[in-house]
């Protein structure tokens, strides 16, 4: 149970990353947001892996864990999230959530095959309820936006769906790489680190390919956005993806994906509170099945 509170506590994460990257992108760009938040989360975690092991990086672990834990973060931290943005701008963001609420369906084939992780009867009804209700949450949330949508060429949709569906597989590949890379032996802040720096560098190769790198820097002089990225960094990849990791030593890829993905549900009482939004009927009811599937997981 304690794998499946991790995993709760990193939707968590996520709900506060969703909107102060949401508010950052606006100011600076979404790509920016992607880059700057690394260059943030490592110093920390260079700092937390030193509270933790009592040295700065992570000298004596195997070839194949160093191999696969930086193809995890690779596939986490650089593609999944620059695929996923860029869904966001072709397709929205609501229909991009929905399309990664896929992602334990990935997840659970990934570890099956690589892990040889089985489910319980009890835990694949846990997935797709949750799956199905949060999937409802969304569509429900952006049915009556999507009805006066018409400015997307078919072409630009279709590719906004492969991004979606790019960036979830590569989210998915990366937790179970993950997992795979940290085996029995790798405490799971040196796999943090590892992956963030893997991930950092894959994503300064592409900012200098953009002819962003300094840009990016220069942008920062925006110190409300600074803020808001350093935020979301010490809350997501830092502590979330911490989280994450101790949630995979814990309990099955699928069930702590699963759970991961009922962050749009946290954020609806925010919605509805905060930011004054009103909540279709549709997504009440998609709240109560998800989290009834959620709690499946918990048993």
């Amino acid at each position: 149970v304690l794998g499946q509170l991790f995993a709760l506590l990193t939707a968590a994460c996520w709900a506060q990353n969703s909107i102060v990257y949401a508010f950052a992108g606006k100011r600076v760009g979404s790509a920016t947001v992607t880059h700057i938040r690394l260059w943030i989360a490592l110093p920390v975690m260079l700092l937390v892996h030193l509270a933790f092991t009592g040295i700065l990086l992570p000298m004596d672990l195997t070839r194949a864990s160093y191999v696969y834990l930086s193809i995890s973060g690779f596939a986490g931290f650089c593609l999944a999230d620059l695929l996923i943005f860029k869904a966001f701008v072709d397709i929205g963001h609501r229909e991009t959530l929905v399309i990664m609420t896929t992602s334990p369906i990935f997840s659970t084939v990934l570890s099956w095959f690589f892990l040889q992780e089985v489910l319980t009867a009890l835990q694949l009804t846990g997935i797709i309820l949750t799956v199905a209700g949060v999937g409802w949450v969304l569509f429900s949330e952006n049915r009556t936006a999507e009805s006066g949508a018409h400015g997307d060429t078919r072409r630009k949709a279709v590719l906004g769906v492969l991004y979606a569906l790019g960036g979830t597989i590569a989210q998915a590949v990366g937790i179970t790489l993950a997992k795979f890379g940290m085996g029995a032996d790798v405490h799971p802040v040196s796999a943090n680190l590892l992956r963030v720096l893997a991930g950092l560098a894959g994503l300064v190769v592409f900012a200098a390919l953009r002819g962003q790198l300094v840009k990016d820097f220069r942008r920062m002089k925006d110190t409300t956005a600074l803020l808001q990225i350093g935020s979301g960094a010490v809350i997501g990849p830092v502590l979330g993806i911490i989280l994450t990791l101790y949630a995979l030593t814990m309990a099955p890829v699928g069930v702590v994906t699963t759970i991961m993905q009922t962050t749009p549900i946290m954020l609806l009482p925010i919605d509805k509170f905060a930011f004054k939004k009103r909540i279709p009927v549709g997504a009440v009811v998609g709240t109560l099945v998800a989290v009834g599937g959620a709690m499946l997981l918990f048993l």
